[in-house]
């Protein structure tokens, strides 16, 4: 056991001491008293987690340079992806484990422990992406925990032999069921890939992670499919949509009734207000009682061409584009970089006794410094163990 003395908790006064035993918190009690570490009065969270990173493609931005247009300009999301998927024709699993361990390690010192990971499974990129990332997924284990998702980036319909590499993924040692329903031909061909994802999720006892309605097209409803669908199975839980910037488009009643479906399926959503002009309505979704958190997406790819895994400079940036400024609005996008984003990929991360001891002691006193300034971790614990030290 070892103790982590005079630090400031979310939503409390005073300075605290936290005894951290195996992977737990112990006890939390405010106390003046030195402990094993000094906190120096700064604020100690729960750890950072991204639940959504292209992981395969990081740093592979310069081979796309118009994707990025596409995407963020025009709004033809269909042909960024179609002139993205070039990459993955040089994809080997040596190459693509070494983009993502590098960008695994910077995940590190901003303080995260966990990342939802998407790796294309397609009749172009096969397996290769994949498993260069189950291979990084390994390599780090103990420094950082990676749920790698099988994901069919092209479509299931669209692109023949996909379904079959989606088995084959989840044999060798995929974590999560990947889908993108919208991406399809049609109506019918939306409808069966949500269909084919939920029955791959039950059948391997694995969540899923479905990117939905991300284009500027309110006819698109393959969120709503998703919810319906997950209904009817009865589930609870285990479900994360990405994006669904549709919904901004939508009448008023038309999304309120589909964000209600939403809430009733238990779906988390995953919105990620920089990488495009057209965002998910977080504040609308938020007051309905979904759980939302924010995702990276993408790093310096052919969709956006920066990005660090820094998840407080994403809140900073979702600060400004969702004009969420005070100081509500500042925990509530604190929550989706921590406990929210954790919860949308299975995991509960509460700063409480009890509770797994994935942390990190920023080097600000407060969120809102921490939000301002997004500079980093003193240090970083996963499940217990210092993963990172900058003092």
């Amino acid at each position: 056991m070892f103790t982590i003395s005079n630090v400031k908790l979310r939503g409390r006064r005073g300075t605290f001491k936290v005894w951290i035993e195996g992977d737990k918190v112990r006890r939390i009690e405010e106390s003046s008293e030195n402990g094993d570490l000094d906190g120096e009065g700064k604020l100690l969270t729960e750890s950072f987690v991204v639940p959504h990173l292209h992981l395969d493609k990081v740093e592979t931005g310069p081979e796309v340079p118009e994707g990025v247009s596409l995407y963020r300009t025009e709004g033809d999301s269909r042909s960024a992806i179609e002139r993205a998927a070039k990459v993955k024709v040089d994809y080997d699993e040596e190459s693509v484990a070494l983009r993502a361990s590098r960008t695994l390690l910077q995940c590190v010192k901003w303080g995260v422990t966990d990342v939802r990971a998407f790796a294309d499974v397609d009749p172009v990129a096969e397996l290769r992406g994949l498993l260069g990332l189950i291979r990084a997924r390994d390599s780090l284990r103990g420094i950082l925990n990676v749920q790698v998702v099988a994901f069919p980036q092209q479509g299931i319909l669209r692109e023949e032999g996909t379904e079959d590499l989606l088995y084959e993924a989840l044999k060798r040692g995929a974590d999560v069921v990947g889908g993108i329903p919208w991406i399809e031909r049609s109506q019918r061909e939306m409808e069966e890939h949500v269909r084919i994802v939920l029955d791959l999720a039950e059948k391997s006892g694995k969540p899923v992670a479905l990117l939905v309605d991300d284009a500027p097209d309110p006819k698109l409803n393959t969120l709503e499919i998703l919810a319906r669908e997950v209904l009817t199975r009865g589930w609870k839980g285990g479900v994360e949509a990405c994006h669904a910037r549709a919904l901004s488009l939508y009448d008023p009643d038309r999304r309120r009734k589909v964000l209600e479906l939403t809430k009733e399926a238990g779906i988390s959503l995953v919105a990620n207000p920089h990488t495009g002009n057209l965002n998910l309505p977080v504040r609308e979704a938020l007051s309905l009682g979904i759980n939302v958190s924010l995702g990276q997406d993408d790093c310096n790819d052919a969709y956006y061409p920066f990005g660090r895994c820094n998840m407080a400079e994403v809140a900073f940036l979702a600060a400004h584009l969702l004009d969420m400024m005070n100081d509500r609005d500042m925990e509530n996008l604190f929550d989706m970089i921590t406990w929210r984003a954790a919860r949308t990929i299975g995991l509960e991360r509460t700063l409480r006794p009890g509770s797994q001891a994935s942390l990190v002691l920023l080097k600000r006193e407060n969120v809102r410094e921490a939000l301002r300034h997004h500079d980093g971790a003193s240090l970083v614990f996963n499940e217990g163990r210092i993963t990172y030290d900058s003092t």
